[in-house]
């Protein structure tokens, strides 16, 4: 058993939150030098209210920082909130779920990927040895890949609590 001091060496952050971008290494992206721009409505289609609470506030008693919704090339609405803006970084969470979908889609139709019932280790070979040989990147898109993972960022024994103890997430992700 572990002493709160022996653990306090371990725990470095214990939780993910909105600035989880600050706690782990990053490479920066460069910009495009003719980046692609999202034409933007004036008169944009996004609920007025939500359970008759203005669509605004409902957003900021969630405690919502940034919420953007886009159809087809358009902007539909974008707005800001405790004091953030458009340049600020913050996660994505699970919306990086339905980006990555799309990615996807775009990888296929352009013929990096053939299908998404090819295995994952087709193109991230190292996971071979880890279980997922069997596990398509349909699987990953529907969240049921099988592989034993626990998502409770309450727990502290928690697989996604885990990523927490410390920095290095390649390395965690590799057990």
């Amino acid at each position: 058993m572990l002493s709160s001091c022996q653990l306090g060496r371990f725990v470095i952050y214990n939780f993910a939150d909105i600035n989880d971008h600050k706690k782990f290494p990053s490479r920066p992206l460069t910009a495009e030098t003719s980046p692609f721009r999202f034409h933007t409505s004036n008169a944009g289609k996004f609920p007025k209210e939500i359970n008759d609470i203005p669509f605004d506030k409902y957003l900021e008693d969630t405690k919502t920082v940034a919420f953007l919704i886009i159809k087809n090339d358009t902007i539909q609405y974008e707005k800001y909130f405790k004091g953030y803006q458009k340049e600020n970084i913050v996660p994505s969470f699970s919306m990086a779920k339905s980006v990555t979908s799309i990615l996807i889609g775009c990888a296929i139709d352009d013929g990096h990927i053939k299908s998404v019932d090819e295995p994952v280790t087709h193109y991230i070979p190292e996971l071979t040895q880890n279980g997922f040989d069997k596990v398509t990147i349909k699987h990953l898109l529907q969240m049921t890949s099988g592989i034993n993972f626990n998502e409770s960022y309450v727990n502290p024994f928690g697989d996604a609590a885990s990523f927490y103890y410390g920095t290095n997430l390649r390395k965690k992700s590799a057990k």
